[in-house]
């Protein structure tokens, strides 16, 4: 049977949590909990890796519960079952070997990083209640049956081993706001002619795939902000369609892409006008910069432009342009770094809003 001392010192409480092993065998660990909001526990190197061992387990009553390193296994109806009777509602998982994960159908934010986590089994005909699922750093390949999950609002699975996105997938998630896919070996998002609408996305990362092309004709997102696709294989890019499409968009990521000249001149026209913070690598292109500054030059009263310098006024213009462009980089790097902070306080805000209630608890990851 597990045996369970609690010890109360002035700012923590330890739990003793022993498995139901063989006396010999038993392994001893030990959570440490924070009694102060008394809304997590961490449990650091469990080592779960039979259902027995976890009907034989008691958790800590409390609502959000991390494992720290160790190893479970695999995370089974079971495990669930316990964590449930406990009244977890929000499971962490940093460096702790999950390889099989059997979605929980009771646990509203789910984060498990760097678990070396290869499978995710979703059933078909059960209701999942999980808001918030981050599953970054692992090794999965397929998104299988995810169209499941149809509560989501955010979907982080970046850094993984995924080739294939049907954009389909994520058609059932009418809620879902943040979409993270960067880091994968992602070459394709379906073939399929259907639009896909997302109403309420406001963030979607595609990041540091094999992607060649867009397919911006079957997306209809009215709500996305930032977009990022850098450091994929992409060549072209129709920023008219794009901004059509997305009317709402402030931020784009576009850099680490070998986009042609047209596609680059487009670019930088197009997001001047629409005020979109952008990130382009420069081109050797013609005419390169001075789109830029003629947008720029056009906003003067009465359209007057400062007259060139003599002798070797195209040259020095020429200098001045390019440090112009320069700073201009650098403050469109600034503001996208602050946008991308703005939003990542927002989501950080409304999941402690929906964990901790009153009392916001502090985030043990």
């Amino acid at each position: 049977m597990a045996s369970i001392t609690v010890l109360r010192l002035l700012k923590c409480v330890i739990v003793i949590f022993a498995l139901g092993l063989p006396v010999d065998g038993a392994v001893v660990r030990q959570y440490t909990c924070d009694s102060y909001f008394q809304s997590w526990c961490q449990l650091h190197n469990a080592t779960v890796h039979m259902d027995t061992d976890v009907q034989a387990s008691v958790f800590p009553r409390v609502r959000q519960l991390g494992f720290i390193y160790g190893s479970i296994g695999n995370f089974t109806h079971t495990f669930n079952n316990q964590l449930f009777k406990a009244g977890v509602l929000r499971v962490f998982a940093r460096g702790t070997r999950v390889t099989t994960l059997t979605m929980p159908s009771t646990i509203e934010q789910l984060y498990l990083r760097d678990n070396g986590l290869r499978t995710v089994e979703i059933d078909p005909r059960a209701r999942y209640i999980v808001r918030y699922l981050r599953l970054q750093m692992n090794k999965l390949r397929s998104i299988a049956h995810f169209e499941h999950l149809t509560q989501l609002h955010e979907l982080n699975l970046c850094d993984n081993l995924i080739e294939g996105v049907p954009l389909d997938t994520f058609a059932t998630m009418p809620a879902l706001r943040q979409l993270i896919l960067c880091g994968n070996h992602i070459k394709t998002l379906g073939t399929t002619p259907t639009v896909i609408q997302l109403p309420a996305l406001t963030h979607l990362d595609l990041g540091g795939n094999f992607l060649a092309s867009l397919p911006l004709e079957r997306w209809q997102l009215p709500q996305l902000i930032n977009l990022s696709v850098r450091d994929n294989l992409l060549t072209t890019l129709d920023s008219g369609l794009l901004v059509r499409r997305f009317p709402l968009l402030r931020i784009l990521d576009a850099s680490a892409n070998a986009l042609d000249c047209h596609s680059y001149h487009q670019a930088l026209q197009t997001f001047v006008n629409r005020s979109v913070v952008h990130l382009i690598d420069r081109r050797m292109c013609s005419v390169d910069d001075a789109i830029v500054l003629d947008a720029e030059e056009m906003r003067r009263p009465n359209g007057i432009k400062p007259a060139a310098a003599e002798g070797n006024g195209p040259l020095e213009v020429r200098h001045l342009k390019e440090r112009i462009f320069l700073q201009q980089r650098t403050i469109q790097q600034q503001r996208m770094e602050i946008e991308q902070l703005r939003a990542n306080l927002t989501t950080l805000m409304e999941q402690f809003d929906l964990v901790a209630g009153p009392a916001r608890a502090l985030d043990p990851f």
